[in-house]
């Protein structure tokens, strides 16, 4: 019976630990994807900064004055920051739900595999 308990104990500490480096081995995954994602925002903002920059020159040439040249583009930019807020849901929600469902739960058929292995 104590032999039974041990191996009972032994089970359940090597489950514990198996949790302990899923969790691990995703969370430094998300980590590694938000920095990849922040870095890749900051030099895509940068360049939309340069593009506006030449854009508002390019219409203030056309149009022949520099404020209503960045009025328009600025208009151009709310007219899809509004777009953008009214589609959130479409774009965002389900793209976030299919990554993180398929980052914590891609091992779930290994899951039961290997069990009687021993460290």
């Amino acid at each position: 019976m104590e032999e039974l308990f041990q191996d009972i104990k032994y089970y359940i500490d090597l489950r514990i630990k198996r949790f302990k480096l899923n969790m691990v081995d995703n969370l430094s995954a998300f980590c590694s994807r938000a920095i990849s994602l922040t870095a890749f925002l900051l030099m895509l903002l940068l360049a939309m900064l340069t593009l506006t920059g030449a854009l508002v020159a390019a219409v203030a040439l056309w149009i022949g004055s520099l404020i209503w040249a960045f009025v328009i583009v600025g208009g151009f930019y709310l007219i899809a920051a509004l777009l953008f807020y009214l589609l959130r849901d479409r774009l965002f929600t389900g793209g976030m739900v299919r990554t993180f469902s398929r980052m914590f739960f891609e091992n779930n058929s290994n899951d039961t595999e290997g069990d009687d292995e021993e460290d």
